[in-house]
């Protein structure tokens, strides 16, 4: 860590080293993502497993963004999340520079410490491909801020200690911005490659990837990709006049050829 950034540290963590107050109840009614493409990422701090202070939009600096808001010590839901997003990021074709991965604790009672177990469980499990995420923890006002602008409800159930809330991810753009909403991650499906293409605004993919980008369209509602048929008629058409105008060519060439004596 470089000087510039022990001193941020410094800055920052005393708002970070608060003692975590118990989370205020929601109610229930209405735990999904209320989806806010083109939102702004707040400069939120928080603490990685290291307890080292950290904001998103730094991350999203100089590439996409997955963003996880998870709970920690779930049961269930999300540690599938999790498991199917390493899974998923396994077959990408990039770097893992490319882009960036960012688990955000919805619990403001979750430290460091569990932020490091949680990573250990993870490399248990998938190896190097989850060394460069960042698991990271804060106070209540760090994380609706977060939740907030990016639409994710979520609800603390006192009497079960517990937490309701939507399974999925968001995807932000290099710069900062919400790009999209995957709300269902499987492997040898091509959500995250073509959403993580997209927010790398022409910066991220090979040619291939910025041309199945053109053959795909994303559906905000259910967010999956599916073949734009039209799109894909307009590039089949196109192909087709390239190949007859080729063979236009050809057949004149042939007969010149011909003339000759």
């Amino acid at each position: 860590m470089n000087w510039l950034t022990r001193i941020c540290s410094l800055l920052l963590l005393p708002a970070l080293a608060a003692e975590a107050q118990p989370p205020a109840e929601k109610t229930l009614d209405a735990v999904a993502f209320n989806q806010r493409i083109g939102a702004p990422l707040p400069a939120t701090a928080f603490r990685n497993a290291n307890g080292e202070a950290v904001t998103l939009t730094a991350l999203v600096e100089q590439g996409p963004l997955i963003l996880v808001l998870s709970w920690f010590e779930c049961p269930h839901l999300c540690p599938m999340v999790l498991d199917q997003l390493a899974g998923a990021a396994a077959d990408l074709p990039f770097a893992s520079g490319d882009y960036r991965v960012a688990v955000v604790s919805i619990d403001p009672r979750e430290t460091p410490a569990q932020a490091e177990q949680l990573a250990r469980r993870l490399r248990e499990r998938h190896g190097h491909i989850v060394s460069n995420w960042q698991l990271l923890t804060g106070g209540a006002a760090a994380i609706d801020t977060l939740a907030d602008a990016v639409g994710f409800q979520y609800a603390y159930d006192a009497e079960r200690d517990s937490y309701a809330h939507p399974a999925g991810l968001v995807v932000v753009a290099t710069g900062g911005r919400v790009s999209h909403y995957l709300l269902r991650i499987e492997r040898g499906q091509p959500d995250l490659r073509l959403a993580l293409v997209d927010a790398g605004r022409g910066k991220l993919g090979s040619p291939v990837d910025q041309l199945l980008l053109r053959c795909y369209h994303f559906d905000p509602d259910t967010g999956r990709y599916s073949v734009a048929v039209m799109r894909l008629l307009q590039f089949g058409g196109g192909l087709s006049l390239l190949a007859l105008g080729g063979l236009v060519i050809g057949l004149r060439r042939s007969e010149r050829w011909r003339e000759r004596p």
